[in-house]
């Protein structure tokens, strides 16, 4: 134990560094609260704001909780009428601020062609749109519930794993490095422990770093969300909580079922992206360049997905059942990066893909941490 915490100290002891961790949380906090003051919701010709304006909308939908019907959609409607901007269709100029409350905004965007017109909508969305879309919510098997907290925690988490993960490149990339340009080395492998537990001790303090760092913003998200928002919506149809679940859809998942899931594969990201760091430091002999290494690595799957694939497919090399595969191995490598690893659902993933993922995961996890481990032992010999 002692071993650990002299390591986990040599990993944390930088001051400018954990201050840049509570910077990257301080700013999740201000933009959850400015979600929270942002927030307007109008019910029966009334407007309320903020806070006031979230506790009105979790009354609201507590009046329509349960299986989403077509009945449900229409008395909605004719109570509230279809959602649109703010000022939209009268003299004032439009804010492009949402009008309408939880309710009345769910209808219109889910269920009428709002979202591609941008502009209020009369009716109903009818033809392809209807059958392939709208008509998904009303097939008995969506549980309406009030799942905006959950949503907004969605969003906010979505940028605090990726802060969080280029966070820990910096700080997890001098462990081997920086021993490397200090000359000392050879001294601490000469040591006891040197060639065998004090590697390890290393391994295992940066991913407690990563582990406890990850932790402590997840929790405090969902402790604000839960002190705003409440724990409803947790029995609510996954599709309620954002895109990110949209691929869950409402076979037999709940939010809360699903949360976990999801915060589950951001650890996985964080302790692949731990792992990676690890290799890259123990390859470089000086800090910066593993910590350039780190980041471009980091967002070098994004631009092989959105740039590299795109280019292939467009240039016809589907086409052909060797392309078709080779493009399958490229995305489904992409996507198993720790910068996609946590948004496996809004991805698109075809569903049989994600057997091969973990799989994906643990071997690059395995990989880096063993190179880690011997690039480092036999640095001397190198």
């Amino acid at each position: 134990m002692r071993l650990w915490n002299m390591e986990f100290y040599k990993i944390t002891a930088r001051p400018v560094m954990n201050m840049g961790f509570f910077l990257i949380l301080g700013f999740l906090v201000l933009v959850f609260y400015q979600e929270i003051d942002a927030s307007r919701t109008e019910i029966d010709g009334k407007v309320y704001q903020g806070m006031e304006a979230i506790q009105m909308d979790r009354k609201l939908a507590k009046e329509y909780e349960g299986i989403f019907t077509m009945e449900k959609a229409e008395e909605i409607v004719d109570r509230f009428g279809f959602s649109g901007y703010v000022g939209e269709g009268t003299s004032e100029e439009i804010t492009y601020e949402r009008e309408g409350n939880y309710c009345s905004q769910f209808v219109t965007d889910k269920m009428t062609d709002f979202m591609q017109e941008d502009r209020r909508p009369t009716d109903f969305s009818t033809g392809e749109a209807w059958e392939n879309y709208g008509k998904y919510y009303i097939m008995g098997d969506v549980f309406f519930a009030y799942a905006n907290g959950w949503k907004k925690l969605v969003d906010v988490w979505n940028m605090g794993i990726i802060l969080l993960q280029v966070w820990l490149v910096l700080m997890i990339a001098p462990v081997f490095s920086e021993e490397y340009s200090r000359n000392i080395t050879g001294i601490l492998l000469s040591s006891k422990h040197g060639k065998s537990k004090d590697i390890w001790t290393k391994i295992g303090a940066s991913l407690s770093l990563g582990g406890i760092s990850y932790l402590f913003m997840v929790l405090l998200l969902t402790g604000m969300t839960v002190a705003v928002y409440g724990k409803d919506g947790l029995h609510a149809s996954p599709l309620l909580a954002g895109d990110l679940f949209w691929a869950a859809g409402s076979r037999g998942w709940t939010v809360g079922g699903l949360l976990p899931a999801v915060f589950l594969e951001g650890l996985a990201a964080v302790f692949l992206n731990v792992c990676i760091t690890l290799f890259l430091s123990s390859r470089c002999r000086r800090p910066v360049t593993a910590v350039t290494a780190g980041i471009l690595l980091f967002f070098l799957p994004a631009g092989v997905n959105q740039v590299l694939f795109q280019m292939l497919v467009s240039l016809g090399a589907a086409g052909s059942f060797l392309g078709w595969i080779f493009l399958d191995i490229m995305r489904i490598s992409c996507l198993s990066f720790p910068i996609y690893l946590p948004f496996l659902e809004s991805c698109g993933v075809p569903m049989n893909w994600l057997a091969y993922v973990p799989g994906i995961v643990l071997v690059l996890i395995g990989f880096c941490t063993w190179r880690a481990v011997v690039n480092y032992r036999d640095y001397q010999l190198s």
